[in-house]
């Protein structure tokens, strides 16, 4: 447009020559003509055609700057044209869920096209630490270099500071002192960077470089922010991407094994499920907790994993297509294709024999694992999948008391199983009536260390057998139907508490509700009725549910009803389910608990993204935020740092009685 303006003031002021010149050229033939001189006539032609000749040539020149102009102009919208065709390309890509390196690789060949630039590279801090690393180059070379932060502090403040940085002559440049050595080997003599900002964050750079002296046009800084821009739009969508395939990874796999979960072994089980016939085998590993306690938890993982090694060998050589899955308490699942009884029995004892021979970890320190397999066959042990892998858990009892071959196969006349669960469901029942369970808390303490609250338990005060945890018996009570008393015992025991000992404590108490308890229509009702008997503040009660129950129909309804009441709702081991934003924005509930299963590598490693990720994502919906199975120093210094609100976890406090919750309570205050 100044170019514009320009041209058009020269033509105002040619215009004004002209006007002048004109003016004396008519005075002059006008004084000719009263004269009749008529020699002065060749003056005024002189002039007018002297002054043609000078305005012909003059206008060819303007007219060459304006046409060379509007080429210019052309090339502009031609070239902004291009980044929008770009850009819109570059989105359609994104919302195909392609990989980060094929996204990365396509946005730098089309930005290599817009800045007309060969060397260009996408450079990102690595999670967690001072490194950043090139994640993408149209020179190969680059990929994989990196370069610590904290030792081009100068260079990276520069880029935090302004959103660019153009160094025409780069070893020169006194901004790119620190950057000398990494020019110097790959010969950069100008660079046009930009910084990638996440959430106000400088979280990478993306880089044009030139083995060539280039001046850098304000067309290319403009280009290259608005791929930048680009960048840091898609960096938050690619790295939730990959903290969710990451999460799915940690549900369907085991890290340890690189075998899949039982819940990843569901598209294996109903391609078994459609042949009509298969054996379904679960094979323990006993010995792998002595290995752990002497010897260290990595020993114990490299056991576990030399261990589903050996067992991928045997898959391959025995030839057919074994499936195979972890499973919890040092487990593994088998499927295996229909055979014969007798083929299958002889194929299983060469196996353990082979395993239970075999020595594991190391030859510094070898160690020996007890091997035994129960197997069940569908559909004539059963027709249902989870009847059919408890028949294989039981024919395993019976393996582990075969001292000589360690294989057991189940036998539907000798159920012990089944008799196991008539037995426990008549007790279960006996000690609803006889008041044989026991309310148990696990304090919840916030960052500071102060008591805020509990999470209420179940024990089982078993007449022979002793105090129970819920692992022994919930599973039977909710195959039973048993789980619905019991769990209003529970409810109702919470609400007499914070009736009495704890009412003029500002102690809050969650409580688990299962599935079987929301599917009845009066539960709202009967809850509510609690807080009016017991003249319960509403918020003091947090109703604990997992993450299945926001898929389960008809439940939606009841979770709000609850709400309404002013009870609080809490996500129960939040991450392993069903998690999605859409559910927690739906479903409103209160709080989130962070699986313990997010923060166990912390044991091993010093970070994990994933928890920051929840927690992060938490935070941003304005949730509070409880961690559980706090077991090291490690898990309670990074839950801190990152200010979760309540913590709880053995490390801290295991679940103990009420008089006991009571003294730690009646203490804290006197302190």
């Amino acid at each position: 447009m100044d170019k514009w303006r320009s041209m058009s003031h020269r033509y105002r002021r040619h215009g004004y020559w002209w006007y002048g010149i004109s003016s004396v050229a008519i005075v002059l033939i006008l004084v000719a003509l009263w004269t009749r001189w008529p020699w002065l006539l060749l003056i005024p032609l002189l002039l007018i055609g002297g002054l043609s000749a000078w305005s012909f040539k003059r206008f060819s020149r303007q007219s060459q700057a304006g046409l060379a102009i509007i080429n210019e102009m052309l090339d502009t919208q031609q070239r902004l044209a291009d980044q929008q065709q770009a850009w819109r390309e570059l989105r359609e890509l994104h919302q195909q869920n392609v990989s980060e390196t094929h996204f990365f690789n396509v946005l730098l060949q089309s930005t290599s096209q817009l800045v007309d630039a060969e060397s260009l590279s996408i450079w990102l801090l690595d999670e967690g630490s001072n490194v950043m690393s090139c994640h993408a180059s149209l020179t190969p070379k680059l990929i994989g270099e990196s370069l610590d932060t904290r030792q081009i502090s100068d260079y990276m403040q520069a880029l935090q500071n302004a959103p660019s940085l153009t160094a025409d002559d780069a070893p020169k440049d006194p901004r790119l002192q620190e950057l000398s050595h990494y020019l110097q080997t790959f010969g950069i003599a100008s660079m046009l960077d930009v910084g990638i900002f996440v959430g106000g964050e400088l979280r990478g750079i993306l880089c044009c470089e030139s083995q060539q002296p280039r001046q850098w046009r304000a067309e290319d800084v403009s280009c290259l922010m608005a791929v930048s821009g680009l960048l840091s739009q898609f960096s938050e969508s690619l790295r939730r991407q990959a903290a969710e395939r990451d999460l799915y990874r940690q549900i369907h796999y085991d890290e340890v094994t690189h075998l899949p979960t039982l819940r990843g072994l569901d598209a294996s089980l109903e391609h078994y499920l459609s042949k009509g016939s298969f054996h379904l085998g679960v094979l323990r590993i006993g010995g792998l907790s002595h290995v752990n306690e002497t010897l260290g938890q990595p020993a114990g993982d490299e056991a576990l994993y030399q261990v589903a090694t050996e067992l991928r060998r045997w898959v391959h050589q025995c030839g057919s297509s074994l499936e195979m899955a972890r499973l919890p308490s040092n487990r593994i699942v088998i499927l295996i294709p229909a055979k014969s009884r007798s083929h299958l029995q002889t194929s299983g004892i060469d196996l353990l024999t082979t395993l239970n021979a075999h020595s594991w970890v190391g030859d510094r320190h070898p160690v020996s694992l007890q091997f035994a397999m129960g197997i069940a066959s569908y559909p004539d042990d059963s027709r249902n999948t989870d009847q059919l892998l408890q028949r294989a858990e039981l024919a395993l009892k019976k393996a582990r008391a075969d001292t000589r071959h360690f294989l057991a196969f189940y036998n539907s006349e000798l159920s012990e199983w089944q008799r196991e669960h008539n037995r426990l469901e008549r007790e279960l029942r006996d000690a609803l009536n006889d008041a044989q369970f026991r309310l148990y808390l696990q304090p919840q303490f916030n960052v500071h260390g102060e008591l805020r609250g509990a999470e209420a338990l179940i024990r089982w005060q078993h007449p022979r057998q002793g105090l129970l945890s819920p692992g022994d018996f919930i599973g039977v009570a909710e195959r039973s139907g048993l789980i619905r008393p019991i769990g209003y015992w529970v409810l109702e025991q919470a609400a007499i508490l914070l009736a009495g000992p704890l009412k003029h404590s500002a102690m809050r108490l969650s409580v688990n509700v299962s599935v079987h308890q929301l599917r009845d229509d009066d539960f709202a009702a009967r809850t509510a009725s609690l807080l009016q008997e017991y003249q319960l503040a509403p918020q003091r009660l947090v109703l604990e549910v997992v993450e299945s129950l926001l898929v389960t129909p008809g439940v939606a309804n009841k979770l709000q009803a609850l709400r309404r009441l002013g009870i609080k709702l809490s996500l129960d081991d939040f991450g392993t389910g069903y998690s999605s934003l859409r559910y927690l924005q739906e479903f409103q509930v209160d709080e989130i608990k962070l699986d313990k299963v997010f923060i166990d590598p912390l044991q091993q490693q010093d970070d994990v993204p994933l928890a920051r990720s929840i927690i992060a994502m938490g935070k941003a919906l304005g949730l509070h935020l409880v961690a559980e199975g706090v077991e090291k120093p490690c898990q309670l210094e990074f839950l801190e740092t990152y200010h979760v609100d309540l913590i709880q976890g053995y490390y801290l406090a295991r679940p103990e009685s009420i008089a006991a919750f009571q003294e730690r309570l009646t203490n804290r205050l006197t302190e």
